[in-house]
């Protein structure tokens, strides 16, 4: 039994069967008179068990109801008693006339008054109770009247055992009324009552248009009672998102979120399906005859079995089942606080909610058929070192200071020969005497020396770490809102390595030095929107944060930005604009420590720009800069580079062909665990570049590509359920001592 009942029917003109009799029995029947409580646990009595069959014949509705409920699990006088009351109530509408039932639902006992009457609508002008029964009497058209039922706990505990909460609500659903009838908002007219049952507390509203005729449908009633289901249980629905998160949490100690670690793990995988791959192939020499578009839709019924074949294959795989349980749990657990059975479970490949997956079969079909270079989706995002690793740049020189005090003592002269002493590449090295004159210049309050040492002994270089004590410099420097201070510790917080993992200090850390202007602050912000790790996740203050981030020089921004105009992403795809973000990744820049070395350019956005220059798509095809920058990629280690590259030489696709040097790149993409080298590979052995040993490779890679999209499709889906129901407010988030004490001593600069 759900949580709620929402019961609407057409306003009766006429008396409905047996009303005389069922007004009688109401008045008459056992236990009315009774104060004894004795009475209650009896068997109902043969007249009360007479009655109900007669009821529920006449009133099937009436079956869904708590109280029938009840008195089906505990058949005693009281539970009949209760479900005759509650059933005439339900049903006083199809019993007596349209001007009786507005004054029935007015004036019953136990209604919520508001002077002479308890009726009230969208308003808070006086209602004439006269004026609205004759009102509704004459209305020539359609008024539908509905019941919202609770259970009595549910009403005490969610608060709505009062009128005013009740009229909160359905004032605050207006619209959703409206839209379910299909009428506009402006014609809506309504009124309701509170009716304060001891058993089950429940709403009496009639609705109706002074305009457009209104159509309820079955649809459009599941629709009202999920909304206002949601609404009512919302605190409810918090612990249901909060128990889900956690069941998947368990998944995975390591993975931020753990439907993603179960994609990764499909990534990083073997997957050999020869179903999977056989059916690809007959696929493919089928579109060969196919006239019309290479789309699911336009396929025949043949063809179309064919393509649901392999996503029910591809359906088989346990990991993909884990994702897929997972999203129906979730669905069901919503549906169930407003709906008694939930939908008939649907296999995958029948599931419009995931039919994009025909087409991307369709697509590994027609790649198989045009022998097409293709890419790989998996695995090429940055790690985890893009947000945790080094500041770009690090505190200003100290000759920039102006003093007019040239004491020994003096902070700024302290931190200047400090860092004399710590270049090791000085004759004077001397770190613990450098250590000694930090502490006295962090002492008289010197913030970049705090800075300084908070680092050294976080990290234990070039001292014992201590990590408590570096904290310790390292927010005296924060509370002077120094940048890099905030960054590192952001960074510190986020990776919970030497601290317990904290991530709502560290978007506080991050905002703080983001406000002023730091370019790592900024992509490190964020990457947590992106991610929604932040407390309020927002798509489009994350690509805030990557515009000025990489405005700012920062390289993983710019590579981050130019991935998403690339693919079209979050903001409209723009090839153009990206290649020009993806060309300034790439440029050798100063390596992070100061030591005047350039380091080589940012390897993925140089895979990103050789899979660009391939594509066709926005920038003219350029075979011979796609090779040099998969070549440059591929040099730093990347392994979907040396994949591509490798897959290229080995059968001489868009380059002259070099069997020796693709099978050197890709066995190094192996034994970095790249599945799709492994299978190029194994094919090649089996079937060398004959025609068939295309077509079953481009099988084998089609089947590890389609699982891959399957599982990134079906965790998208959960992500944007649990996404709709954060913007809802539904997700808790916690609260922060430190952070609210941070927020205060610096003025409030997160916005909060």
């Amino acid at each position: 039994m759900p949580k709620i009942i929402f019961k609407s029917t057409y306003l009766q003109s006429d008396n409905g069967a047996h009303a005389k009799s069922y007004v009688k029995y109401i008045a008459t029947r056992d236990g009315v008179e009774k104060i004894e409580d004795a009475w209650k646990t009896l068997p109902a009595t043969q007249s009360q068990q007479k009655f109900i069959r007669q009821f529920v014949k006449d009133f099937p509705s009436a079956k869904n109801s708590f109280e029938y409920e009840d008195f089906l699990k505990e058949p005693t006088r009281a539970s009949a008693s209760i479900f005759i009351t509650a059933a005439i109530d339900a049903h006083a509408d199809q019993i007596g006339k349209r001007e009786n039932y507005v004054g029935y639902i007015a004036k019953r006992p136990r209604v919520e008054k508001r002077g002479e009457h308890g009726l009230f609508s969208d308003t808070d002008a006086p209602i004439q109770l006269g004026t609205v029964a004759r009102e509704v009497a004459e209305h020539d058209g359609n008024v539908w009247t509905n019941v919202i039922s609770l259970r009595r706990e549910d009403a005490a505990r969610l608060g709505y055992d009062r009128a005013e909460a009740w009229q909160t609500l359905l004032r605050s659903h207006a619209q959703t009324f409206a839209e379910q009838m299909k009428i506009p908002l402006e014609d809506l007219r309504w009124y309701a009552a509170f009716h304060n049952e001891s058993w089950h507390p429940h709403c009496h509203m009639i609705a109706y248009s002074k305009g457009k005729e209104p159509y309820l449908s079955k649809q459009g009633i599941d629709g009202i009672r999920s909304a206002l289901a949601r609404d009512i249980f919302k605190q409810d629905l918090i612990q249901v998102y909060k128990e889900q998160t956690e069941a998947r949490n368990t998944l995975t100690a390591e993975s931020w979120n753990a439907v993603a670690e179960i994609v990764r793990q499909i990534n990083s995988g073997g997957y050999d399906n020869p179903a999977v791959e056989e059916l690809l192939v007959k696929l493919a020499d089928r579109l060969a005859s196919h006239k019309g578009k290479k789309q699911y839709g336009y396929l025949d019924q043949p063809g179309r079995n064919m393509v649901n074949a392999v996503v029910d294959e591809l359906a088989k795989d346990e990991r993909i089942a884990q994702l897929y349980d997972l999203w129906y749990q979730q669905r069901e657990a919503v549906l169930s606080t407003y709906r008694d059975e939930m939908p008939e479970r649907v296999p995958l490949s029948q599931n419009s909610e995931f039919k994009s997956v025909r087409n991307a079969v369709v697509n590994e079909a027609v790649n198989i058929l045009l022998d097409r270079l293709t890419f790989e989706e998996a695995s090429e995002e940055e790690p985890d070192e893009s947000v945790t690793a080094e500041p770009a740049s690090d505190e200003p020189e100290i000759a920039a200071q102006v003093t007019t005090d040239d004491k020994p003592e003096n902070m700024y002269i302290l931190y200047r020969r400090a860092k004399t002493l710590l270049d090791q590449e000085s004759p004077e090295y001397d770190p613990q005497e450098a250590i000694r004159l930090l502490i006295q210049s962090a002492q008289q309050g010197y913030e970049w020396a705090q800075y300084r040492l908070g680092k050294i002994f976080l990290h234990g270089d070039p001292v014992e770490q201590d990590i408590q004590y570096g904290l310790k410099w390292l927010n005296e420097a924060e509370a002077q809102n120094n940048q890099y201070a905030q960054v590192l510790l952001g960074r510190t917080y986020l990776k919970g390595e030497l601290v317990p993992r904290d991530i709502g200090m560290a978007e506080a850390m991050f905002a703080f030095a983001s406000d002023q202007g730091n370019a790592d602050a900024q992509y490190a912000l964020a990457k947590l929107h992106l991610g929604r790790l932040a407390e309020k996740s927002d798509i489009f203050r994350a690509v805030d944060l990557l515009e000025a981030s990489a405005k700012g020089g920062n390289e993983w921004a710019q590579y981050t930005l130019g991935k998403l105009l690339m693919r079209g992403e979050m903001i409209p795809k723009d090839t153009v604009r990206a290649e020009r973000l993806l060309l300034d990744a790439v440029r050798p820049r100063p390596s992070r420590d100061g030591g005047g070395r350039l380091n080589p350019g940012n390897q993925y956005a140089a895979y990103l720009l050789g899979r660009l220059y391939l594509s066709e798509d926005g920038i003219p095809k350029d075979a011979e800069k796609a090779v040099r920058y998969l070549g440059e990629s591929a040099d730093q280690g990347n392994q979907w580079a040396q994949y591509q590259l490798g897959k290229m030489l080995l059968y001489g696709k868009e380059v002259e062909q070099d069997v020796l040097r693709g099978l050197t790149l890709l066995d190094a993409a192996s034994r970095q665990g790249n599945i799709y080298a492994d299978k190029v590979v194994q094919n090649y052995y089996s079937y060398g570049s004959r025609s068939r040993g295309s077509a079953k490779t481009g099988a084998a890679l089609g089947s590890l590509r389609l699982l891959g999209y399957l599982a990134r499709l079906v965790k998208n889906r959960l992500d944007e359920e649990a996404r709709h129901d954060g913007e809802a407010g539904l997700i808790e988030t916690k609260l922060r001592r430190e952070i609210e004490a941070k927020k205060q001593s610096h003025g409030q600069r997160m916005g909060g």
